[in-house]
């Protein structure tokens, strides 16, 4: 990383540190707020930005340095094993003496994906199946860049919030195939609330989202190099663009929701919210001289989340009701190449993806002068269904996840605070149907049925992180972090860990 992000990004700290005064908590109530397990568990609630001035009491400042590994022996091979490597953070939440709130949120990693095969591209699960696509594959390095903040405000009923976000990311391969992909993605956010009797709410919010990805693929070497695919999913591919090896995606969305609530959220809410998205690849024919549209994905999203919360003396108890559904459907463009000209004779439906989840987790929430306990239960079942048409090919599996979620911290003094996050979960695969079509070359039908293996196996999760914060004179605290995870798929472990070090103000 050059001097000139890392300048960027402590001034972008800086800057937000120094907009107002911070608060003067001791190190275990910070702590505390700083990772409060019932925040945590309400993100959906805080995607209307007009709800920020309720995010928090205090003010909440964090500068962080991670090394990531991960390491997975059973992977979906257009994933690859992992992403390995180094990501600076840093965040702030700050109540200003006007009553108003900023925050903002800026990151930078430095990472190597592991052998993925059979995907050129960056954002597999925004774009797929349509992605550039060849045999050998191989490591990329990747760099990513995240920057997000807003504004709120309150006047008299009324709260109004503005955010936005932007994220950068280049992929690249320095041996053949060379690889060369970039994206960014711009969201801009608005929401407003009004209080409409005591502590009751509603809101309205809306999101607008344009997302752009370029993508060439080049080869040194003239003599042997593998042939580079545009695939349209289970195996099949766009044969008219065989060895076009440049690509684009350009995508238009848009999120709309509302919400009722009670003491912001803190005694109940009810969100829902809708999102839409169109997604158009063009490819750049390797004798052409211009694009052509090849496929139009479109995204719809459901959401529907409801809370309760009750306080009795020190303890908190809290249950979250959560359905989603995501339907991904795919237009694919024909063409005809009779001619000098290629002319489009026909654009179709031919691929669709549903999944369906719903959750259900409590929370309990045990607070003493020198401890803070919280267990969080849950319980989801999930469906999932995709196929393509031309030629029929599909699979479809359910599955129920039960799981739990604890925290715990511990005041040691005054100065030193000790934080443990274990978790462990159980994924069980009720049915599945394997419906792939077996007319494809004997190298991708191997691919397509060990993904459709992975998919539908059960995976026992067991981890943990461990965090020490402590204070020393003259000094902001300081905290260090490691995190554990392991994955059990097919008797084999993946592996996940994290080491933090940062600071807190």
């Amino acid at each position: 990383m050059n001097r000139s992000v890392l300048f960027f990004f402590l001034s972008f700290y800086i800057g937000f540190i120094s907009v107002s005064g911070q608060d003067s908590l001791s190190l275990f109530p910070k702590s505390y707020n700083q990772y409060n397990e019932e925040r945590i568990q309400t993100t959906n609630f805080y995607y209307n930005p007009a709800t920020m001035p309720g995010y928090s009491a205090y003010s909440i400042s964090e500068f962080s340095t991670d090394y990531v590994s991960d390491n997975q022996k059973i992977y979906l091979r257009q994933m690859g094993s992992g992403d390995s490597g180094l990501r600076i953070r840093t965040r702030s939440f700050n109540k200003l003496k006007s009553g108003n709130v900023v925050w903002g949120v800026a990151s930078y990693s430095n990472m190597t994906r592991k052998r993925p095969r059979y995907n050129e591209n960056l954002d597999f699960e925004r774009i797929a199946p349509y992605v550039t696509s060849d045999s050998v594959g191989g490591d990329l390095k990747l760099e990513d860049y995240h920057f997000s903040g807003g504004f709120a405000k309150t006047i008299n009923r009324f709260s109004f919030g503005l955010s936005g976000s932007y994220d950068a990311e280049l992929a690249y391969r320095s041996r053949d195939p060379r690889v060369r992909n970039t994206s960014s993605d711009l969201i801009l956010s608005a929401g407003i609330s009004y209080k409409i009797y005591k502590s009751y709410k509603i809101g309205v919010f809306g999101e607008f989202n344009k997302y752009t990805q370029n993508s060439s693929v080049s080869l040194v070497n003239e003599v042997s190099y593998p042939i580079v695919y545009q695939s349209v999913g289970f195996g099949y591919t766009n044969y008219l663009f065989h060895n076009s090896l440049t690509t684009q995606y350009e995508e238009f969305g848009y999120r709309a929701g509302a919400q009722i609530s009670s003491k912001d959220g803190k005694d109940f809410y009810i969100t829902g919210m809708f999102l839409n998205s169109n997604n158009i690849k063009s490819i750049y024919p390797k004798n052409g001289n211009r694009y052509y549209d090849s496929s139009d994905l479109e995204n719809k999203t459901y959401l529907l989340e409801a809370a309760k919360f009750i306080s009795l003396k020190n303890n908190r108890i809290g249950f979250i009701i959560n359905y989603n559904s995501k339907i991904r459907t795919g237009e694919e463009y024909g063409y005809t190449s009779n001619s000098d000209r290629m002319e489009q004779i026909f654009k179709r439906k031919a691929y669709k993806k549903e999944e369906y989840t719903t959750s259900v987790r409590a929370l309990y929430q045990l607070t003493k002068e020198k401890y803070i306990f919280s267990a969080v239960p849950f319980f989801s079942y999930q469906e999932v269904t995709e196929r393509r048409l031309y030629p029929f090919s599909g699979q479809k599996y359910d599955a129920y996840t039960i799981g739990l979620e604890m925290d715990i911290k511990l005041e040691i003094n005054k100065n030193r605070v000790l934080t443990l996050r274990p978790v462990y979960s159980y994924r069980k695969i009720n049915n599945a149907i394997n419906a792939l079509d077996s007319n494809v070359s004997a190298a991708n039908l191997e691919w397509i049925s060990d993904d459709f293996t992975i998919l539908t196996s059960n995976i026992e999760t067991t981890g943990a992180t461990i965090r020490y914060d402590f204070k020393m004179a003259k000094f902001p605290p300081i905290f260090v972090s490691g995190q554990w995870i392991t994955s059990i798929i097919k008797q084999q472990s993946n592996n996940f860990g994290v080491f933090s070090l940062g600071i807190t103000f």
